[in-house]
Order: structure tokens, then C-alpha cells, then sequence
């Protein structure tokens, strides 16, 4: 959860960094096999207050996006310990108005269908070309056993960002360097401690 005023593009940029570093780190130290690897969903979207956390149209979509087929195929075919997912708004608004330091074209255009939710994402695995990666044979839902192209129209590949309509304003890169630290993220159900997420 985003506090008031604080602007997307750190987390879009600073926090991927940052939390790409510290799973580098942490995995060096751990056993063969005990690394800890993480998908990570960044949407834009309402949350309210509820009983186990927070409740809203915007997790939602976020919890989609971050279990769809095409992300976990990114991790696990790149090995990888860190795969992000951008929904195509926060994509549009950060990363290809260029409000970031991440390059457009390390990113992979998917269409994510899961559950009564459909759309156009981004994928980006720090380090990793995505080129030769098939992500949008979407396969079965795992949720559901529905075969997920069905019906489904093909989407065209992107190898950079769409050219945006209009440059906002600002310097790019305005939030390059600024020192992030998380502690904790919120899981499906509750609040994990970053600290004890390997053990």
C-alpha cells in the first residue's frame, strides 16, 4: 500500500531496484534451493480498510496480475529471483512517459486472463531478456481449469513502449537514487515480515 503523496515511480523503479539488491544478497547466503524468489504486481486502483487488511477493486486486479500465468512463467523460466508485472496504466504512466530510469524495452507486453479479469500488463525480470520467452500462451487457469486461449486474440508483441501521446512534465529519472527500505509487504491474507519470508 502506497502512502498518500508518495509518488509511483519510486516504487515502480527505486523499490524494484532495492528489492531486486537485498533478494540478491539474501539468496548468496542461503543453501541451494532455499533461495527466496518473488513475483511483485504494481496496479493503480482503490483500497479501502476491511477486517483481514485492505479490500477494493484495485487489489484485485493486482492479486490477477500477480498470479497470472505470464508472470510465473517469467520467473520460472528465467530462474530468476524477482518478476514484476505492471498493469498497463502504471506502465503508461511511469515507465513510458519515462518518469523512471527502467528502459521500455526491457519490458514484455502480455494479456492477462484470469478469473472475470482480462487486460494488457507488463512484464519485467531485472537482468533477464524476455525475448525468447513465451508468455502469452496463457494455458490453464490454475484457479479454475479453464483452458485460458480460448477465444483468446492474439497479442502483438512489443518490443519497446508505445510512443507516448503527451510528455508530462518533470525531469526524468526524478526519483533515481532515492533510498527506499521496506519491511514488510502484504501478502494475500496478512503482513509478512521481508526478514522472515525465507525462513
Amino acid at each position: 500500500m502506497l502512502p498518500d503523496g508518495e509518488p509511483e515511480p519510486r516504487v515502480v523503479d527505486d523499490y524494484v531496484r532495492h528489492l531486486h539488491a537485498e533478494l540478491r544478497r539474501h539468496n548468496r547466503d542461503v543453501p541451494s534451493g532455499r533461495e527466496l524468489r518473488l513475483r511483485m504486481a504494481v496496479h493503480y486502483g482503490p483500497a479501502l480498510p476491511a477486517a483481514k487488511g485492505y479490500a477494493g477493486a484495485g487489489l484485485v486486479v493486482a492479486s490477477r496480475l500477480c498470479d497470472s500465468e505470464a508472470l510465473r512463467r517469467a520467473l520460472d523460466g528465467t530462474g530468476a529471483a524477482l518478476a514484476v508485472i505492471l498493469s498497463e496504466r502504471v506502465f503508461a504512466e511511469t515507465v513510458a512517459e519515462e518518469h523512471t530510469t527502467l528502459d521500455p524495452a526491457d519490458f514484455r507486453q502480455v494479456t492477462v486472463r484470469m478469473k472475470e479479469f482480462t487486460g494488457r500488463a507488463w512484464v519485467l525480470v531485472p537482468g533477464h531478456d524476455l525475448t525468447e520467452f513465451d508468455l502469452d500462451s496463457a494455458g490453464t487457469d490454475r484457479n479454475t481449469g479453464t483452458d485460458m486461449n480460448a477465444d483468446a486474440s492474439p497479442t502483438p508483441q512489443a518490443p519497446g513502449a508505445p510512443p507516448p501521446a503527451a510528455r508530462a512534465e518533470g525531469r526524468v529519472g526524478d526519483y533515481a537514487g532515492a533510498h527506499i527500505q521496506a519491511r514488510q509487504f502484504i501478502g494475500r491474507d496478512f503482513n509478512n515480515n521481508l526478514g522472515e519470508a525465507g525462513r
